[in-house]
Formats: C-alpha cells, structure tokens, sequence
C-alpha cells in the first residue's frame, strides 16, 4: 500500500512530539521537536512550531500562525482567528498572519487576532499575557512586555518593548505605547505614551518618570535624576541635553506627535 506524503509527514511529527490523541491537527502543520500538544487542541492551517514549545488543554491555533521555541500556551487560548470589524465585517488577509517569537507566556483565555489592514500581527519573544487578554488585529507587541489581566488592545496598538501593563488597562486602537512605560490598573488609554512615562487614570495622565524601568535598563543616575526633573516640567524637546531617555523620548515625539504630554 503507498502511504501518502502527509501521512509520512505526520507520522515524523509524532515521533518527535508528545501529542494527546485527541488533538486534531488540520492542515500544513510544521513542527520541530519536543513540543508538548495537549488534550483537545486544535491546530488547524497553516501552522509553525518550532521546538520546546506547550500547548495545554483547548489551545485553538489557526489560520497562518508562526510560534518560534519554548513558548506555554495555557488552556484555551485562542490564536489566529478572524479580526474583529463589528458592522464592517470580520475580514481576513489571505497572506497575512501571527508571529510569535520566542519564551513566551500566554496565560487562560487570551484571544490573539489575525490583521486585517497589515500582514502581521506579531508577539516579539519573552512577553507575558496574563489571563482573559484581547490582542486584537495588527498589534505589535514589543520584547519583555507585560500584559496583566483583563488588558484589552484595540486594533493597530504597539507597545514598545518592556511596557507593562496592569490589570484591566484598556487601550484605543492605534494607540502607541512607548518602551519601559508603565500603566496602572484600569487605565483607559486614548492618546500615545511616552518612553518611560508612569501614567493611570480614565483618561490616562502621567504621574512621573518610571525610574524602576530606567534601573532595569541599567540607565546611568545622572541621567535618571534629570528625566524625573523634566518628567514635571514636560520641556523635553526645548532642554538640551545628550541624555540617552531624552534622545529617546523626542525621537517618539517626533514619529507621534498627539502624545501624552500632561502630568498629574
């Protein structure tokens, strides 16, 4: 009898995989090695996996997904499906699709949508969704972000890379967050954040410089010291300095000019 070429295909992926026997797997499904498939998976068409990553009970994967290594998905994740447009209509990009790098932690219940107006919605690698997050269409998440609980991204949102969001933050589609930023909880979100900035409120207003990021990112402490100064001022395009976080923070002022600017 002359076995199929999917079928040997499939075959391969098993020995090198732990798959539950009630996954189902559609498709043109790539896998590397040692992945973990879990009790009703789904994985349904065109799916990449590299290597070492868990996918736990219920985790939904379909459309054009591509996952790099050692990423947990804990149950019933949902990733690929059609983004939202409400009375537009759902739509999907026929060659556009998730890409998701690598060490990652997506927790219950996060929904992760395909673009709609762009060929990628992407999770760069070593980001942290917590619980019951919405990551809609052709958002960008950037390295190390974290997402607490309940966060809500609209359409076409980026967070650079470090942000941390808290629980229940809520943020209008496109909507820029800039690196080591930092959200509190129940946050509404309605005009781009600044590099750096500590915000909160409906709607957010900066409260100050978000110096624990600025330690993290090994910034020296003269230069802390004068973005905190500056941080209650709000001068930072007309304050000459060479400081590294101002050069950075124009930078984004300059690609976003409808900025966040006001504090507390």
């Amino acid at each position: 009898m002359k076995i199929s070429t999917r079928m040997r295909n499939m075959e391969e992926i098993e020995l090198r995989n732990n798959i539950h026997p009630s996954a189902i797997l559609e498709g043109e499904i790539r896998m590397g090695s040692r992945n973990t498939i879990g009790p009703h998976v789904v994985l349904r068409g065109n799916i990449s996996l590299g290597d070492d990553n868990v996918l736990k009970t219920g985790v939904c994967i379909e459309n054009n997904v591509t996952v790099g290594h050692q990423n947990t998905f804990y149950p019933y994740v949902n990733i690929g499906s059609l983004g939202e447009m409400g009375l537009k209509g759902d739509r999907f990009v026929e060659e556009g699709g998730i890409v998701i790098g690598d060490e990652n932690t997506v927790r219950e219940y996060v929904c992760i949508h395909s673009p709609v107006y762009t060929y990628e919605t992407r999770i760069e690698s070593k980001v942290y969704i917590m619980n019951k997050g919405y990551v809609a269409h052709d958002c960008v998440i950037g390295e190390g972000v974290v997402l607490s609980a309940g966060v809500l991204l609209a359409g076409r949102v980026e967070v650079g890379k470090y942000a941390n969001l808290g629980l229940g933050v809520t943020v209008h589609q496109r909507i820029h967050i800039g690196a080591n930023a930092m959200v509190g909880m129940q946050a509404v979100i309605t005009r781009d954040i600044i590099p750096y900035a500590l915000v909160a409120g409906n709607p957010a207003r900066i409260l100050r410089f978000n110096r624990m990021a600025a330690e993290r990112a090994e910034v020296e402490e003269k230069y802390i010291s004068e973005m905190e100064g500056l941080f209650y001022t709000g001068h930072f395009k007309s304050h000459e300095s060479y400081n590294p976080v101002l050069e950075e923070i124009r930078t984004f002022i300059d690609c976003h000019p409808d900025c966040l600017l006001k504090w507390k």
